[in-house]
């Protein structure tokens, strides 16, 4: 049974890591990203920290974000970094900056930069293990990405809960598929928990990005879903129970994603789970309430998916009423209701809206009433609600409208009930819910439908119903008394006086109009009010024909806001009115409102209105009754209709003639028309006005009417529509005007353009003020008023272009929409210039930087306008050249600004810009836009320019920019391109250059393209361009990069080869730099496209010509890759046999050639090849040639051709001739000595043999070739590792004969390598080598190289033997000794031989410590002494350093102490640093030391703390010119403690205190100028002692001063007498925070009656002071004495009672009620009352 000990072993076996187990460690450092296995496990960390540092810098060139991680994960230090020397704090705090990294780089995880910075976090934190949530989770969202399944490959056996359904992907390393990750959240809580977390602690970072939140949003949502169906089974109770659990699981996540601001996305995806969640379950109201709230905290730019969410959860609410917070965030949204309709076909919007328009309802008296009531007319009007729930709207409505519902006061003095009636007139007169508003009246019980009716003046007939006639008679007859009440009511309110107004059309505010309007709404219930009314004399009836006070109001009544019955009584009122009176002058004032009473919805308005025609035609005629002419009549109202404020003179009247054509001729003529339909009217306006009037076609007569018949009525109406002030009237008949081109040579849109300017000049508040009061559609009437801008109306579109260009101080945004919607819809009519002026001006505001909604709404509105309009030629061309240079402008700024400021950041106008400019392009440029070409390259070279001032690139805009020019060229194949506008050398820039696929693939096409087009362009530049496909595009695996390789390939290369033969004589030369582009990229190229893409290759430049060069380029090029000969193989086969026989012709004579002195063709195809020597270069070919032509397909095809007897075969046999030829010449040409590739055996065979008669020059050549290989191979056979140690002895002749001091090092140098390499085999060979190493030739040498040579020789060896190489120290350990301190002595020390020297000690110290001991050890340290002692720096003080630790580690602890104090004079003769040294490495040794081996050398370590404490006074006493500066011993001393405190934190009590007790003994007795030193040292120690310790030691302290100190007389009596005359200067300073304090201490301290008695004496004394602060001060001492001694001190009150008693009387106030407290003190602590006493 395995024990509970040996399952903790394995447990930690499983999860641990062995130091020293190496093949795990390279298993573990070879996990790579970007690498194989192979590669990475042979790369070291500063290799790789230099490749993944250039990515980091790429990534903080894209966001500066990345730069705050320079200085921990990319710094130099963290190169040495481990994991797993760190403790777990440090590892948590670097956990942090880890997560906190692979959070921001998320973002851009499919770019190389990124994965190169993330390839350093898995080999050097090991974050695929350490951090495997955070990794893995980063990645997830690329879950289809090729780069995830090299995730998979590189994460660990064990995964955690979390990942295990990841294993099945790993073992088959293929991608998992979404549908598995959603179902493995929704069942995994781990997955679905660590998901949440990290997607939630990204967005509070602010590291979010699109990727991953729509990711997480589907994810979630999908897993949530399936939760909810999975909890629906079981029992009733259990399923309600999974319920609450899914949502008390979810509603966490989802108040923690809400609550972030600025992360759209995530919200949205919490509104989509919120969704899915109140969608399958039943949420309580609290709960459905407290979500709304959430969901409108922080929905700033996302209101729309917010108002979906909502309109969910309002359905499922009992409650209708929102909460207040719910509510205010609704009423922001503008357009609401638009976005409700929205939304209506698909949710159920009722709820919400009726939660809305209730909440409008009771909060109309907070104020903004009427935008409120306009909020709930358009709610109501766009038929969101069904008639029950209108019923359920119009109910509060009409409480409050009766005043049942009070309603709160507003500050304005805004009428709220009015306004509350004019909105149900106008909502149960609505075209679109006035029939569902009337039903829902209907429906009401009797008494609430009766008030309703007569409140909106609706007639009606009421109806039997249950119940008796008299009922129904009663109820009539209680109407008709109400109405008469009300109506006098009203009339009571009417003023008496007009204020002088004369018209109720003026553009002033009317005195009268208002109450004059409800009493006539009210009179219209009876016809004998309607008498009443017109009777008022305030409407002065009388002078109706001669001011249009009168007719004005009735006007005024038919074209407002009010119900049907009620405009059709003001018509009515006016034909009564002409029927009993006779017109005595001309009304055409009238006119332009009869016109929009005709076109009035309602068919009883428009019935009226033609009675009214009826009776005003007969008074509008030619000649009257009796066959007479007209007189002329007089205008009413010519110089008062519009007001006294008005310019009449701009408005027009018709003349006589004229009015009577309109009447008779153009309305009269049609009036039964005008009843059937409202369009009539506008029909036979535009009719007449327009040319179809030059001959009209009426019954079987022609109508025509002059041109100046129709300009006057053109003119007229025109100048009514703009000085009229109800929008009623301009809104329905400026679509009939603007429908009139124009009239003669006049223009419409000419007379219509003071309208246009003086509605702009209103701005948006009043416009949608006055046409809130008018009941008027605000973006219809904009609309309409915008339609006067015309393409041909330069003045109206130039007022537009000034609007838009213009910074207004009210916002405008319906104002602004409407305008740049009318630019759009007249953009293709425009004339180009104006189109260049406006496309001008719409850059600049799609580019600039938005300060307000204004500004943001025009940058918007602009961008869609450059976008979705058709640009034309010449606006493109001038867009371009507002394009600004951003080469030149950040060239142009200091150098030290760019490298402070990120370029994007101080060019983001110029970027956007830019940006917005090609975009335009792109989506408007044609084969008609080839003029752009040029510029549009000079764009391109601008932003090349850019990336090399800035260091950056924007692959964006040359995209669009490569994209226009593509469309262009691609537009049309006969396009005649001009040469000097196309840049080839900018497309190879872009090729080569960028670092974005997209960018270097529409650069490729582009070149295609021109290629087919203008080929003489390309030509120069080809060579690039296919060196780039070569390492870049054809490495990439998707299709389009394989289509964009075999376009370019197919469209350039043939006409590249045409060149190349026409130009060159022999174009092998440059052919094989194009073949050598392909053969370069042979590893890169995805293994199943390989043979297709060389086929393909070889079938465009010639097969028969250039396939054995194809072939000798990919052998020269990748010698050592196996696959490389298979594929050449496989290539070959391809073709026929002849084929092949003269690729093997071609390959055997190119050998040949290489072999010749000068070769004529061979150079060109092995100048590419990484062997440097030619003959290499020719045994490399041969050995591949004979494996191609050992090749069993070659042999079948061979064999077969031979015996079939046809006319090939001859030909067949002459190229076999020539080849066997080529075959001898190449055996009698190859040389016999070439070794590069032979074994090691032959390699040293051959080796020797040339050392025997070699001179000094091949000799140093052979042993320097021998010692590289050495050096790069370091896998050999068994054979070759004898070989190697075989050879030591030639190499020790070479030692010792040689006079050469180069050759004498290489040959020590290869002895080091052997027995580095290979002498753990053969010891013994390694010790007869030593024995050279040691000899006089090389270690006793005089040269100093060889010396140091040898050293690092003997190094190794020592590292090899280890014990064994104890019989060579006395040879060699006292001999380095001795003349590296004769060298140390000189001032020409060798910082070579210092090194090599202490690496030689240090390989003793690791090796044989035991060796290092007594005289050869203190000889080591005073060498050291000397060395520090030096001017060496850099490496030698690391060396020296280095070695002393080992010394502290390696050597036996009681040994380096006592070695330590007998060179303690030594290092302090060798000066401060020597000294420092000295004490790191006792402090070294106490740290390695035991508690209990501390204890047990305390004594030896005592002492040498004493000789370290005795340095002040060794160097002060005397001073002399050697001593040290005094910051100098400061700076060791404090060492010195340092090392001391780390000793006493090892020790106990009982062996410290001797200790201490000896050491201040020690301090105390010298004499008295070194015991100040020795003192002065003690107190500093002590500091540090007490300091670190506190009150764990403070019993230390009676060592050091006696208890009774204080109460001696000697000691008490000094500092009695200062501390109390501190009390005199009472007056000028604060004594209670120091003085009175320090008193107390001292009667504390010095407890005795007598010293106490002293001290109160003296006190008392100050009482008496004629100082008043003195004074104070005694009291105040008194009461801190009497608080801190109590009953001891109160002893001697006998002493105070007198100056008590004379304190109770003082004259300062203070004092006496200081001592009223100190007598308060006294009798706390005595129990009794002084009273008594005090009397």
């Amino acid at each position: 049974m395995t024990t509970s000990l040996a399952a903790q072993l394995a447990q930690i076996r499983a999860h641990g890591t062995n130091p020293l187990d190496l093949k795990a460690q390279k298993k573990a450092h070879s996990k790579s990203l970007l690498f194989d296995a192979s590669h990475a496990a042979t790369q070291d960390y500063d290799t790789l920290y230099q490749i993944c540092y250039e990515g980091y810098q790429d990534l903080c060139r894209l966001d500066p974000r990345f730069v705050d991680f320079t200085g921990n994960l990319f710094s130099d230090q963290s190169k040495q970094e481990d994991r797993t020397q760190m403790t777990a704090a440090q590892n948590k705090r670097l956990d942090c900056v880890l997560e906190d990294f692979m959070g921001l780089l998320g973002s851009r995880l499919l770019l190389k930069p990124a994965l190169k910075a993330m390839e350093w976090l898995i080999r050097r934190f090991s974050v695929h293990e350490n951090n495997m949530i955070c990794f893995v989770l980063t990645f997830l969202p690329y879950h289809t990405s090729p780069t995830f399944l090299t995730v998979l490959s590189i994460l660990p056996e064990r995964l955690p809960a979390a990942f295990k359904f990841l294993r099945p992907y790993v073992q088959s390393s293929t991608n998992p598929p979404r549908h598995t990750i959603v179902h493995t959240a929704a069942h995994n809580q781990e997955l679905f928990k660590a998901f949440n977390s990290y997607t939630l602690s990204i967005s509070r970072r602010k590291q979010q990005y699109p990727t991953l939140l729509s990711f997480w949003s589907s994810i979630a949502s999908e897993a949530v879903a399936l939760m909810l169906d999975r909890s629906r089974s079981g029992r009733l109770e259990l399923q309600k129970q999974n319920q609450k659990d899914v949502v008390l699981q979810i509603l966490p996540l989802l108040a923690d994603g809400l609550s972030i601001p600025h992360s759209a996305d995530l919200q949205i995806g919490c509104y989509m789970i919120l969704t899915v969640l109140s969608s399958k379950t039943k949420l309580s109201e609290d709960v459905l309430t407290a979500t709304m709230d959430l969901v409108v905290s922080n929905w700033k730019g996302i209101a729309h998916a917010g108002l979906i969410c909502l309109v969910v959860l309002a359905q499922q609410r009992q409650e209708i009423e929102l909460s207040k917070k719910t509510f205010k965030a609704l009423i922001a949204i503008d357009q609401l209701s638009d976005r409700l309709a929205v939304l209506k076909p698909i949710y159920k919007v009722e709820k919400l809206v009726l939660g809305l328009v209730i909440g409008l309802l009771k909060r109309l008296g907070d104020g903004g009433s009427t935008e409120r009531l306009r909020t709930i007319r358009v709610l109501l009007e766009a038929n969101l609600l069904s008639s029950d729930l209108v019923a359920a709207a119009l109910g509060p409505m009409l409480r409050l409208a009766r005043g049942i519902d009070s309603l709160p006061p507003t500050n304005d003095g805004f009428n709220t009930q009015s306004a509350l009636i004019d909105l149900l007139r106008c909502l149960a007169d609505s075209e679109m819910v006035g029939p569902t508003v009337r039903l829902a009246l209907e429906n009401m019980d009797p008494k609430t439908r009766q008030y309703s009716f007569e409140l909106l003046g609706i007639h009606r007939i009421l109806k039997d119903e249950p119940g008796t006639q008299e009922d129904n008679v009663g109820m009539q007859d209680t109407a008709d008394h109400s109405g008469t009440t009300l109506f006098r009511e009203l009339v009571s309110r009417i003023p008496a006086q007009t204020a002088f107004e004369v018209s109720l059309l003026s553009h002033t505010e009317s005195y009268i109009l208002p109450s004059l309007s409800d009493a006539f709404v009210a009179a219209c219930r009876s016809p004998k009010h309607l008498v009443a009314f017109s009777e008022i004399p305030v409407l002065r009836k009388s002078l109706a024909m001669t001011e249009p006070l009168y007719f004005s109001f009735f006007v005024r009544i038919w074209c407002g806001p009010y119900p049907i019955p009620t405009r059709v009584a003001a018509i009515t009122q006016l034909s009564e009115n002409f029927k009993a009176e006779r017109l005595v002058t001309d009304v055409q004032m009238l006119f332009p409102y009869i016109l929009h009473a005709l076109a009035d919805p309602s068919t009883q308005v428009r019935r009226a209105a033609t009675e009214l025609v009826l009776v005003l035609a007969p008074s509008y005629s030619a000649v009257d009754g009796q066959g007479n002419d007209q007189p002329r009549l007089p205008i009413l109202g010519k110089d008062q209709i519009y007001g006294q404020d008005k310019k009449h003179e701009e408005i027009a009247w018709l003349p006589w003639e004229v009015a009577v054509k309109f009447i008779q001729d153009w309305l009269l003529r049609h009036v039964e028309e005008f009843r059937l339909e409202p369009r009539q009217i506008s029909r036979c306006l535009v009719d007449c006005l327009g040319a179809l009037a030059e001959s009209r076609d009426v019954g079987n007569r022609v109508q025509k009417f002059r041109t100046s018949v129709r300009l006057s009525v053109l003119t007229w109406l025109c100048s009514h529509i703009v000085s009229t002030p109800l929008y009623t009237v301009k809104n329905r008949l400026l679509p009939t005007l603007t429908s009139v081109p124009k009239v003669g040579q006049t223009s419409t849109v000419a007379l219509l353009n003071p309208l246009l300017t003086a509605i702009l000049a209103q701005g948006q508040e009043k416009i949608t003020a006055r046409c809130a009061r008018e009941h008027v559609n605000v973006s219809q009437f904009i609309d309409r008023v915008l339609e006067v801008a015309m393409p041909k109306n330069r003045e109206g579109i130039k007022l537009l272009q000034d609007f838009i260009s213009d910074h207004h101080t009210t916002p405008s945004p319906l104002l602004l929409v409407a305008i740049f919607r009318r630019l759009r819809n007249v953009w293709p009519f425009l004339k180009s210039q104006t189109q260049v002026s406006l496309g001008r001006i719409m850059l600049d505001l799609a580019a600039s930087k938005p300060s307000s909604d204004d500004a943001n709404t025009k940058q918007k509105e602009a961008l869609d306008v450059l976008q979705t309009v058709k640009l034309s030629t010449e606006v493109l061309q001038s867009l371009l050249e507002d394009c600004p240079s951003l080469a030149q402008t950040v060239s142009q700024r200091p150098a030290k600004r760019r490298r402070t400021v990120s370029p994007p950041r101080f060019l983001g106008n110029d970027i956007r810009r830019t940006n917005i400019v090609l975009e335009a392009i792109e989506s408007s440029a044609t084969e008609t836009d080839a003029p752009l070409l040029g510029r549009l390259f000079e764009v391109l070279a601008d932003l090349q320019g850019y990336k090399e001032y800035a260091g950056t690139e924007l692959h964006y805009l040359e995209l669009l920019a490569m994209s226009s020019i593509l469309s262009i060229l691609q537009s049309s194949t006969a396009i005649q391109v001009q040469k000097s506008d196309v840049r080839a050398d900018i497309l190879v820039d872009c090729i080569r250059n960028s670092s974005n696929p997209q960018v270097q693939q529409t650069a490729l096409l582009l070149v295609s393209v021109l290629a087919g087009i203008a080929p003489e362009i390309i030509l120069h530049n080809v060579m690039p361009i296919f060196m780039f496909m070569s390492s870049n595009t054809v490495k990439r695996t998707d299709d389009y990069s394989a289509h964009v390789v075999k376009q370019t390939m197919e469209s350039v290369i043939p006409r590249v080869m045409d060149s190349l033969r026409k130009r060159h004589k022999e174009p092998l030369a440059g052919a094989s730099e194009l073949l050598f582009s392909f053969a370069a990229a042979f590893e890169h190229v995805p293994s199943q496209r390989r043979l297709a893409l060389f086929q393909s290759l070889m079938n465009l430049v010639g097969t028969d010509e250039y396939l054995f060069a194809l072939i000798i380029l990919l052998h020269n090029k990748l010698p050592n890759n196996k696959s490389v000969l298979q594929f050449s193989t496989d290539l070959l086969d391809c073709y026929q046999i002849e084929t092949q026989f003269q690729t093997v012709e071609r390959y055997m004579t190119t050998v040949l050639d290489s072999l010749e002195p000068k070769p004529a063709f061979s150079a060109h195809l092995m100048a590419h090849s990484p062997l440097e020597n030619p003959v290499e270069h020719t045994t490399n070919m041969l050995s591949h040639l004979i494996m191609l032509l050992g090749d069993k397909r070659l042999m079948f095809k061979s064999s077969r051709a031979f015996t079939l007897e046809n006319s090939h075969v001859d030909g067949l046999r002459k190229i076999l001739s020539r080849v066997t030829d080529q075959a001898l010449s190449i055996s009698r040409k190859f040389p016999k000595e070439q070794k590069g590739g032979l074994p090691m055996v032959d390699y040293i065979s051959t080796l020797q043999g040339l050392l025997e008669n070699a001179d000094v020059q091949a000799l140093y050549d052979a042993l320097k070739s021998f010692e590289h290989r050495l050096s790069i191979r370091k896998s050999e056979a068994a054979a070759g590792h004898d070989a190697c140690l075989g050879f030591l002895p030639s190499l020790a002749i070479i030692t010792q004969n040689s006079e050469d001091e180069i050759t004498k090092r290489i040959a020590l140098t290869c002895i080091g390598r052997i027995v580095e390499r290979f002498g753990q085999k053969d010891t013994a060979a390694v010790i007869r080598a030593t024995n050279t190493v040691i000899s006089a030739s090389c270690l006793n040498a005089e040269s100093e190289e060889v010396q140091v040579t040898s050293l690092l020789c003997l190094s190794t060896i020592v590292e090899v033997l280890g014990d064994e190489f104890v019989p060579f120290l006395p040879q060699t350990l006292p001999k380095t000794l001795r003349f590296l301190n004769n060298f140390l002595k000189t001032d020409k020390c060798s910082k070579r031989l210092h090194n090599a020297a202490y690496s030689f000690f240090s390989a003793l110290l690791l090796n044989a410590p035991w060796a290092i001991a007594g005289p050869d050890l203190d000889l080591l340290l005073e060498v050291s002494h000397e060395s520090a002692g030096t001017s060496l720096d850099g490496d030698c003080v690391a060396e020296r350093r280095a070695t002393l630790d080992l010394v502290a580690k390696q050597i036996d602890p009681r040994d380096c102490c006592a070695a330590l104090e007998r060179t303690w004079a030594s290092a302090m003769a060798g000066g401060p640093e020597a000294l420092k040294e000295q004490l790191k490495v006792f402090e070294a040794l106490i740290g390695r030391l035991s508690k209990s081996d501390v204890c047990r050398q305390s004594g030896a370590l005592a002492s040498l703390f004493r000789k370290a404490f005795d340095l002040r006074r060794i160097q002060f006493c005397p001073r002399t010119e050697e001593s040290y500066e005094d910051s100098e011993v400061e700076e060791v001393e404090d060492l010195s403690n340092n090392v001391a405190m780390s000793m006493i934190y090892k020790v106990n009590d009982t062996i410290f205190r001797p200790i201490f007790a000896q050491l201040v003994e020690w301090a105390s007795s010298p004499s008295a100028k070194a015991k100040v030193q020795r003192q002065t040292t003690l107190y500093n120690f002590l500091m540090h002692f007490f300091d670190g310790l506190k009150s764990i030691v403070t019993h230390y302290a009676a060592l050091i001063i006696d208890d009774r100190f204080w109460q001696s007389p000697t000691h008490f009596g000094p500092i009695f007498e200062v501390l109390l005359d501190q009390l005199k200067p009472a007056a000028e300073t604060s004594l209670t925070s120091n003085v009175i304090p320090t008193i107390t201490e001292l009667a504390v301290a010095s407890d005795t009656p007598n010293n106490h008695k002293t001290i109160n004496a003296a006190i008392l004394k100050y009482t008496r002071s004629d100082m008043p602060a003195v004074r104070l001060a005694a009291v105040q001492c008194q009461q801190r004495l009497t608080n801190r001694l109590g009953e001891e001190w109160l002893a001697l009150l006998p002493e105070m009672l007198p100056f008590i008693s004379e304190l109770q009387e003082d004259d300062d106030e203070k004092v006496e009620h200081e001592t009223l407290r100190w007598i308060k003190m006294i009798e706390d602590v005595l129990g009794e009352s002084l009273t008594p006493m005090l009397q």
